[in-house]
């Protein structure tokens, strides 16, 4: 619980500190910040313990509007591409709120462990040279 607290203390301060964020270049700094502000309330919205039709919409129009302002990331050249498989798993909280009704025992534990077994392990066994037909071989 007290992680919690601190992530929540962290999100708190994170918009203030990049309200003024000096931005290279002719970007719009507004991006950045929008961007930002959609994701943390999309976040709060998210741990709620007890949703309405109004909270789900704001969730997922919170959602929309992230998407719509990311691409201030890779123009900044902070982030490549958006491929990320926990921002992908975004779009389905508001269903999953409406099949399941609470998303506080997620966690990506699961996921992180296969990753280690199935990925880094193997790779520690590989020379580091043609590493896939390795991995692939040791995971046979």
């Amino acid at each position: 619980m007290e992680f919690k607290k601190k992530k929540k203390k962290m999100c708190g301060i994170l918009l203030g500190l990049i309200v003024d964020l000096p931005v290279p270049g002719s970007l719009d700094s507004l991006c950045v910040v929008k961007a930002a502000h959609v994701l943390l309330d999309f976040l709060f919205l998210a741990q709620f313990q007890c949703y309405t039709s109004d909270t789900l919409s704001q969730l997922d129009n919170h959602l929309v509007a992230f998407h719509n302002n990311k691409a201030v990331f890779v123009d900044l050249g902070i982030q490549q591409n958006f491929h990320i498989p926990k921002l992908h798993s975004l779009l389905h909280y508001a269903l999953s709120i409406c099949l399941f009704s609470t998303t506080d025992n997620y966690n990506t534990e699961q996921s992180k462990h296969l990753h280690i077994d199935l990925a880094k392990k193997a790779f520690c066994t590989t020379n580091r040279k043609d590493e896939y037909a390795q991995m692939t071989t040791w995971l046979e």
